[in-house]
């Protein structure tokens, strides 16, 4: 199953896009249900603090057909090692 990552935002403001393949397996496993709970996570007060962090990077990362957006601030170590793994083996 392809993972397509992209990161704009940041002092430049410029976005960079990475992907790569993991098995269906891992896919469901692993990074669907991290999708689903990043996806479901309540917004409010959060949502308008993280929107005043400037130059901050916002990812937007595409398991199959399960899309999430991520503030920087909210990446905990499943995401930083998935982000890793696709900026490692792609050339985009």
């Amino acid at each position: 199953m392809r993972i397509e990552i992209s990161r704009s935002g940041g002092f430049a403001g410029m976005t960079r896009t990475w992907s790569l393949e993991v098995s269906p397996a891992e896919a469901e496993e692993r990074w669907l249900p991290l999708a689903d709970r990043a996806a479901e996570a309540p917004r409010g007060e959060e949502a308008r603090l993280e929107r005043d962090q400037r130059d901050r990077y916002v990812y937007h990362i595409v398991i199959g057909y399960q899309e999430v957006t991520l503030p920087e601030s909210r990446l905990d170590e499943p995401w930083k090692e998935l982000i890793e793994r696709a900026r490692r083996g792609s050339t985009g």
